[in-house]
């Protein structure tokens, strides 16, 4: 069984404060009030938690990724801010590009919209909270069956190898059920890739023949009209000389 001080870093490790979508304003928030209403809720768990705050930087980066639906002007909704803390929760495990998938998977789905959205982030930090007690019982039940006395040094790096394992099982079941119902895109094949490259350089081509061609009329059309400049300058030129006569 786990001892008191194994128990102790359990309970910090799972101390992890959720923002819950009771919790979000229905206003539209700029950054800065985004930022800080997750930061105070971060102070509610461990402090190796509240040092890990949202940014304005993954916020941009997240937009600039196209996991944020576009902003119109300089607040996000209430949905854009359940993006966000969807994204915040699940990339300490998965990939940006496996988190943009299961989002577009989500968002592909028929009538799927906010409400949609705030209703599976309900879901998920409502079973979030339920792993934690399943992770408990997992390291118990760990420790138990392979007999390992974790005050014992030996023993409590094996412990600590056994969770890495384990995290990596479900991480491995996790990403793979992504690929399964929602794969990456297929890279276009060699020979349309070549394709669409030879049409981008003939269009380039024509462009730049089109730009020339232009020019060179440009060119005419101002020569032109110096000629006729000139021609005018000299007729009034004999005008003038003739009347003076």
């Amino acid at each position: 069984m786990m001892n008191d001080r194994l128990l102790d870093i359990v309970c910090d490790a799972l101390n992890d404060a959720e923002l819950k979508s009771r919790e979000i304003p229905n206003i539209d928030l700029y950054v800065d009030q985004i930022i800080n209403l997750i930061a105070e809720k971060l102070k509610e768990g461990s402090q190796r938690y509240s040092e890990r705050q949202l940014t304005k930087t993954m916020i941009n980066n997240y937009s600039k990724d196209g996991l944020i639906t576009p902003v119109k002007g300089k607040k996000y909704n209430k949905e854009q801010i359940l993006q966000m803390l969807t994204i915040y929760t699940l990339k300490g495990t998965l990939s940006i590009g496996e988190i943009k998938r299961l989002l577009q998977g989500a968002y592909s789905v028929e009538g799927f919209d906010g409400d949609a959205l705030k209703e599976l982030y309900d879901k998920h930090i409502a079973i979030k909270e339920d792993n934690r007690e399943y992770a408990k019982e997992a390291l118990n039940g760990i420790v138990e069956r392979n007999g390992l006395d974790v005050e014992n040094d030996v023993d409590y790096i094996v412990t600590v190898c056994a969770l890495v394992s384990l995290s990596a099982q479900l991480r491995n079941i996790a990403q793979t059920m992504i690929d399964e119902k929602f794969p990456e895109p297929e890279e276009p094949e060699e020979e349309e890739k070549d394709s669409e490259k030879a049409e981008r350089k003939e269009e380039k081509k024509a462009e730049k023949a089109e730009r020339k061609e232009e020019k060179k009329a440009e060119k005419a059309e101002r020569k032109e009209d110096k000629e006729t400049e000139k021609a005018e300058k000299k007729q009034k030129k004999e005008e003038k000389k003739n009347k003076d006569e």
